[in-house]
């Protein structure tokens, strides 16, 4: 059963397709011929109008399948825009205000022309003119069914079989309607009855053939579609060239104006009444450009215009978009070009014209005529505020603000302001105000008499007045104190009103476990004495010192400088924290065996050491005074740096020489200054008594009873001190010298710092080494061959890795 059904719809197959390929030869015979040879294949008329429906439909689903192929839905992203002067205009070169400007409506062909082209898919204008080439589509249907395809001839004629040739070339698509109704008509009487339905509709259209003439950027001929108007070519050829005129573009047909197109009416109306459907041989010419205009300044749309004849003053501005709320329009300044006929009355050639408006509608509306070449300039307002006045400072809504009316005062402008703040300077407040003649004046006012309304002070406003209110910071500024020594937190505090001496050590956390409360100095800066740096207080606190009576504190003062001493009488060593190494603004710090031991501040000019000891109590029962030195920076030894030497530039340099390393020296000697205070003592006036300087560091150490033997010895070590021993002495308790050692050259460097020397005298003893002091033995290398050079650089490793690493200069003063 399957396989009959399967042949009986392989055979209706070929027989349908047997069937429309006899069809097929019906095709381009006339109605009489095609029912004959239907007959005698045995077919009907009926079988005959749907093949030809079902041909037509299928024609026409390709038609539109390739269209919608060709049709596809494209954003054409126009391309970059000319820079504007490509559209300036060399006759305004060199104008004031001109040019720059561009020449308007020109830069709108610089825009891709199929973004102006006709659809392809739109009906067809009822007033299209038929004409060879075109393509028609005649359709009946109901009692009477057929469709024919139909293309007009060179002659104009259209085939339209049982019918006969029908003429409709130079017929508008409404005519062709009427005419092919009432001629279909006399062949189908059901047409007039409504039995059959008529329809005639449009294929593929024709070209147009055209020509672009005149000041035109690309001119020539050019293949358009036919639906095409001026405005199409246009766009093809690039617009008009920038001498060509805007305003009068002519279309001609058959050697008459069909058209003249003005172009600003499309760019500011955009009115395109005017643009008319091409036909075959149009020409469009572009004449010259007529007057060109240049308006610039508060205009919404400063350019150069083309003004056609009778086109004044008014017009241009219509053009340009009128005036901006910026113009100033009582005046407006036009530069003129003296006329060819005019400029044997003058000397030179630019006239300066001003026009005076007393209202803005009467400039709208000027007659004023203008001539080509004209500038047109209309400046901006002076943008001088009318009725402001400004309040800035400490008030809650600093700002600018309306003038309101001559009665208006500076306590009104106040509450405006939503008052002042609570930490104002009431006691001055500044007004400056601008006078006719621009200058400013300065008005100081009392703003306790102010808010009184005191009129002296509350004055009344005037225009652009500007008040400045101040904080009572900018008159007295909340300055720091300082607190170093022995609290918990040293540092800078800020200064609060009524604060104590007792209330600062709190705020630094308390005082240490090795503090004392006896002699607190506190130094305040003297700004009364060109000599005097400062004045010292000294303060005695109970331990309790957070219980003393507010009345009996010590009030501090802006810039306040506080040290706590160090309790001496407490064995705490080991467990207190120290900061000597701190170096605070204006002071000395002094370290080691003296009473009390800290940062101290400079009181006056020419301050002397001596007089720094007596304030840190002076020397405790171990101090050393043989050892005493001063620390301080030395600038200029900082910028003398050693030459890095190339091995053998060292080995030349160390070859035959003592060996030792300067750098080493410098950093534990080069900032010592040697203190003689025996010779303090004997002498005040004493060189070592020296004036001392901010960051100088004093050392007061105690008697180690020790002498250290470094260098190119046998057992560098720390050697007990012999009252009266010599070099060699130290040397040989230090194990002796080396095979490399060099005897003769040893320096020896005393606790304070200074370079010891033996008198040289065989008669004249030497002085005495003193306790404390340093032995440097330097080595020593005597040979002309390279060879040598790693045992050089191993001497000078070990030379500068010593435990103890001293000494300056072979000839350290």
């Amino acid at each position: 059963m399957k396989r009959t059904l399967i042949l009986l719809l392989t055979i209706i197959l070929f027989l349908k397709i047997n069937i429309f390929a006899q069809l097929e030869q019906f095709q381009g015979m006339t109605r009489e011929q095609i029912k004959a040879r239907a007959d005698s294949l045995g077919y009907t008329e009926e079988d005959l109008l749907k093949l030809q429906q079902s041909r037509q439909a299928s024609k026409q689903k390709q038609q539109g399948e390739a269209s919608s192929l060709n049709q596809k839905t494209v954003v054409i992203a126009p391309p970059v825009a000319h820079a504007p002067s490509n559209y300036t205009v060399a006759a305004f070169s060199g104008r004031v205000n001109a040019d720059t400007l561009s020449a308007f409506g020109y830069s709108i062909f610089n825009y891709s022309p199929t973004s102006f082209e006709s659809a392809i898919n739109v009906p067809t204008p009822t007033n299209y003119v038929l004409g060879p080439g075109d393509e028609l589509i005649l359709t009946l249907w109901g009692e009477t069914q057929l469709v024919h395809d139909l293309t007009v001839s060179k002659d104009g004629d259209i085939y339209i079989p049982e019918i006969g040739l029908v003429n409709v070339n130079g017929l508008s698509f409404n005519e062709l309607k009427t005419n092919l109704f009432n001629r279909l008509s006399q062949s189908y009487s059901s047409l007039s009855n409504g039995k059959t339905h008529f329809s005639i509709s449009t294929g593929e259209l024709r070209s147009v053939q055209v020509y672009v003439l005149g000041e035109v950027n690309k001119p020539g001929g050019y293949t358009l579609p036919a639906l095409s108007s001026a405005f199409t070519a246009l766009y093809y050829c690039g617009g008009p060239a920038i001498n060509g005129s805007l305003r009068k573009v002519k279309i001609l047909r058959g050697g008459n104006v069909v058209s003249e197109i003005d172009l600003y009416n499309y760019l500011l109306n955009g009115d395109k009444s005017k643009d008319i459907k091409l036909q075959d041989e149009d020409i469009i010419f572009i004449p010259p450009v007529n007057r060109r205009v240049a308006v610039a300044g508060s205009i919404f749309h400063p350019a150069i215009y083309e003004l056609k004849e009778g086109e004044i003053l008014k017009d241009l501005l219509k053009f340009a978009g009128g005036v901006d709320f910026n113009a100033y329009y009582q005046r407006v300044h036009i530069e003129r070009i003296i006329p060819f006929n005019q400029r044997k009355d003058y000397t030179n050639n630019i006239l300066s014209l001003d026009l005076n408006f007393s209202t803005v509608d009467l400039l709208n509306n000027s007659n004023y005529v203008l001539d080509d070449g004209d500038v047109v300039n209309i400046s901006g307002i002076n943008m001088l505020p009318q009725n402001r006045v400004v309040i800035n400072g400490d008030v809650r809504k600093p700002g600018v603000y309306e003038l309101l009316g001559a009665d208006m005062t500076v306590r009104d402008l106040i509450f405006k302001a939503d008052s002042l703040f609570s930490d104002a300077f009431l006691d001055k407040a500044v007004l400056i105000r601008t006078l006719p003649s621009e200058k400013k004046e300065f008005i100081g006012i009392d703003l306790n008499k102010v808010l009184t309304g005191d009129p002296s002070d509350n004055l009344n406003l005037e225009n652009r007045d500007s008040i400045q209110i101040y904080k009572q910071d900018s008159f007295y500024p909340t300055r720091g104190i300082e607190i170093y020594g022995q609290v918990k937190n040293p540092g800078r505090y800020i200064r609060y009103n009524e604060m104590t001496l007792t209330g600062l050590i709190v705020l630094a956390g308390g005082i240490t476990d090795s503090a004392t409360t006896k002699n607190i100095e506190v130094v305040r800066m003297d700004t009364l004495s060109a000599e005097v740096y400062a004045q010292k207080f000294t303060v005695n606190l109970p331990y309790d010192y957070w219980n003393v009576n507010k009345v009996d504190d010590f009030k501090l003062q802006d810039n306040d400088h506080v040290f706590i001493r160090t309790d001496t009488t407490k064995n705490l060593e080991g467990f207190v924290r120290t900061d000597s190494a701190k170096t605070l603004e204006g002071v000395v710090n002094i370290t080691g065996e003296v009473q009390f031991p800290g940062s101290y501040s400079i009181l006056y000019r020419g301050e002397k050491l001596s007089d720094f000891i007596k304030r840190a109590g002076g020397f405790t029962e171990t101090a050393y005074t043989k050892g005493i030195f001063l620390r301080r920076a030395n600038p200029v030894l900082s910028i003398l740096q050693k030459i890095q030497l190339p091995d053998t530039m060292l080995l030349k340099n160390y070859n035959g020489r003592p060996i030792y390393d300067p750098a080493k020296f410098q950093a534990e000697f080069s900032n010592r200054v040697p203190i003689d205070w025996n010779d303090i003592k004997d002498d005040p006036e004493s060189i070592y008594n020296i004036e001392l300087q901010q960051g100088d560091q004093l050392f007061v150490p105690k008697d180690t009873r020790t002498i250290s033997v470094v260098g190119d010895v046998n057992l560098p070590s720390t050697v007990p001190y012999k009252k009266g021993a010599g070099v060699s002495y130290y040397i040989k308790q230090a194990g002796g010298f080396t095979q490399t050692s060099y005897e003769g050259d040893e320096i020896v460097i005393l606790p304070n710092g200074a370079k010891w020397s033996p008198s040289g005298l065989f008669f004249i003893h030497n002085s005495e080494i003193l306790s404390g002091s340093t032995i440097f033995v330097p080595s020593y290398i005597e040979s002309n061959t390279n060879d040598t050079w790693p045992v050089i650089r191993d001497i000078v490793t070990v030379v500068t890795s010593a435990a103890v690493l001293l000494f300056t200069i072979k000839n350290y003063k």
